[in-house]
């Protein structure tokens, strides 16, 4: 079998399949490689990557949850989310409907970045309902990631495997509804397993998606109310990262080409790419550290200013 699918196995139509859906991809073997996920003894050989790939080796937060949630759910996954990210924290989730997707769109909204780990190759969307969902994360700065090559259909046996992946790129998983018996506890115990921090929203002891969180509190986990719980935890001063890097300055050409295009107001990235000529690669990440050193603020939409 081993053997067919090495006959039948084109690199160069891989490198151009990649090429047009705009996916790179790096190996356990590069220095680009997150150095957090490389510490999980069942970290993937590889990782596909759309979007800035500069966000991997930041300090990331996991907001993961039940589909199926509640308005305190939807409240405080988005709530969480956006102060975590105001806060220098990387948002990752696993794009899923429901506490996922109010967390990506959390940190967006935030001006922050955010990680769509997927269950599936990253030439779809899966849920497709949550397309605009990653278009935003794109256009924000933020990452689609998967282990999973291009044509992968969302499988049910990919998504605990997608799970340890947002664990293992985090410091910390913060679980804001489950229930007793939610994919979400996997990624709970995986960042245990990797002596990660778990964190967990109490709920309604009547609301059976509360059962997964309330249980993980029993065994340990760390309660919180507010972001500055999870902040506090994870060593982490409030604001710190954006008045430190006010005093930097553009370091690259790249970074220096985007502050030069933003001298004309705001514009979308897009915009940015077409006054600066380079690729949106590298815009996104150029604005990513652009935004670190305190030099560059997201309007939010995918539209940028100097600050």
């Amino acid at each position: 079998m081993l053997n067919e699918a090495r006959a039948n196995y084109d690199p160069d139509k891989e490198m151009e399949n990649l090429a047009k859906f705009d996916v790179g991809y790096m190996t356990i073997y590069d220095k680009e490689y997150p150095p957090s996920l490389k510490q999980a003894p069942d970290c993937p050989v590889i990782l596909y990557i759309k979007g800035n790939p500069m966000i991997l080796k930041g300090n990331i937060i996991g907001i993961v949850g039940s589909r199926k949630y509640s308005s305190y759910g939807q409240k405080y996954a988005y709530k969480f989310a956006k102060e975590l990210s105001q806060n220098g924290l990387t948002v990752a989730s696993g794009m899923a409907l429901g506490i996922d997707a109010f967390a990506h769109s959390g940190a967006v909204d935030g001006g922050g970045l955010t990680i769509g780990v997927l269950g599936c190759g990253l030439d779809k969307i899966y849920p497709v309902s949550n397309f605009q969902v990653g278009q935003d994360i794109i256009k924000s700065g933020g990452a689609l990631i998967s282990e999973f090559p291009l044509g992968t259909p969302p499988m049910k046996q990919n998504f605990p495997a997608r799970n340890r992946i947002i664990a293992g790129l985090s410091l910390g998983v913060l679980v804001i509804e489950a229930a007793a018996h939610s994919g979400a506890l996997i990624t709970a115990y995986q960042a245990l397993e990797y002596n990660r921090e778990v964190f967990a929203l109490p709920g309604n002891i009547d609301n059976e998606n509360s059962q997964g969180t309330n249980r993980l509190i029993k065994e340990g986990a760390n309660l919180v109310e507010t972001s500055a719980d999870i902040l506090a935890a994870l060593n982490i001063e409030k604001h710190t990262l954006g008045e430190k890097a006010k005093e930097l300055l553009p370091e690259s050409e790249d970074e220096k080409k985007i502050c030069e295009a933003l001298q004309k107001g705001g514009l979308l990235i897009d915009e940015i790419v077409r006054e600066t000529k380079i690729s949106i690669v590298a815009v996104n990440s150029g604005l990513t550290f652009l935004e670190m050193k305190g030099l560059a603020e997201n309007l939010g939409g995918g539209r940028y200013k100097l600050m």
